[in-house]
């Protein structure tokens, strides 16, 4: 921690305490001569394309900082490899101001306001991600027979037919942004102050009206239909477009279902650098969201309704 702190210039450590609740990254609270502070360990790739992505994230989230969205203050290292970003004894870190939480409460309302002034920022280029077709799945499971891999061929049957919706979407017809990626409530911080809008690692290009629906539906717990009307409304009251009444609206968090899904897959088959733990949590990890991906394919006839 001596060394993180020296990175990022926050003073002399004074104490550190590890943070409970991240699933992807280790997070400390770093107590300072300077002041109080989040730091983040991410669990990062060095393939050029996870470097392309933390880029995007990062110009996102200072963009998002300097347009008064509701988040912590981000600390920039003197010295930086990429923006926000920390490299110490080969490990990537981040680092924002610290707030004091405090009981939280329901916040549907804030959350899709929050989602219009996130989709006021500048857009950038056009949304390009596609699933991974079937055949490709195939040759996953193909390679590496045992009992994962039967239980993931299972889930084939899902697989396709979230393929074949998020392929028929007119993504012509939705509203590309640049956005958080991830607004739920684990990723909001109740303060004092205010909520406070947390975890901009997956920060990227979207279509407003996935990011809508998939948010809607995380602070519904995907079975409030009061709470997800009150997210849309707000949303809409603050300026944003209403999502269409139609499955295509929620094609985006299919599309998440199933790279998220693909990602931990290649984890656990060892297509992937890392450590024996994550390789073993990831098969388990990909299951949960593969079963997530079902779950949502036989609550889309519901869903649709509720955007009427």
């Amino acid at each position: 921690m001596e060394a993180v702190a020296r990175a990022f210039d926050l003073g002399a450590v004074l104490d550190h305490v590890p943070v409970p609740g991240g699933a992807s990254h280790l997070v400390w609270r770093l107590r300072t001569t300077r002041g109080t502070w989040a730091v983040k360990r991410l669990n990062r790739s060095h393939e050029q394309w996870w470097v392309d992505a933390y880029l995007v994230s990062a110009s996102i989230q200072l963009d998002a900082w300097s347009r008064g969205l509701p988040m912590p203050r981000p600390v920039r290292p003197p010295v930086e490899s990429a923006p926000l970003l920390a490299d110490v004894d080969g490990r990537s870190w981040l680092a924002h101001e610290w707030h004091d939480p405090v009981p939280p409460s329901p916040v549907p309302a804030w959350a899709g306001t929050t989602l219009a002034a996130l989709h006021a920022l500048p857009a950038g280029g056009t949304p390009n991600r596609r699933p991974h077709p079937v055949d490709e799945w195939l040759t996953w499971l193909d390679e590496a027979p045992g009992p994962l891999t039967d239980a993931v061929r299972a889930h084939l049957p899902d697989i396709a037919e979230a393929v074949a919706l998020v392929e028929a979407c007119d993504t012509t017809a939705l509203t590309p942004v640049r956005t958080h990626g991830d607004v739920k409530p684990d990723n909001v911080l109740h303060t004092a102050s205010g909520p406070l809008l947390v975890d901009w690692d997956g920060a990227a290009e979207d279509h407003a009206e996935w990011e809508v629906t998939r948010s809607a539906l995380a602070f519904a717990d995907l079975t409030d239909r009061a709470a997800f009307t009150t997210v849309v409304e707000a949303y809409e009251s603050a300026g944003g477009r209403r999502p269409p009444a139609d499955a295509s609206s929620f094609a985006g968090l299919l599309l998440v279902c199933l790279g998220g899904a693909a990602w931990m897959l290649w984890r656990a088959l060892g297509h992937r650098p890392v450590t024996p733990a994550e390789r073993a949590a990831a098969g388990p990890h990909s299951l949960r969201l593969l079963a997530d991906l079902r779950t949502a394919l036989a609550s889309l006839p519901e869903w649709t309704t509720w955007l009427r």
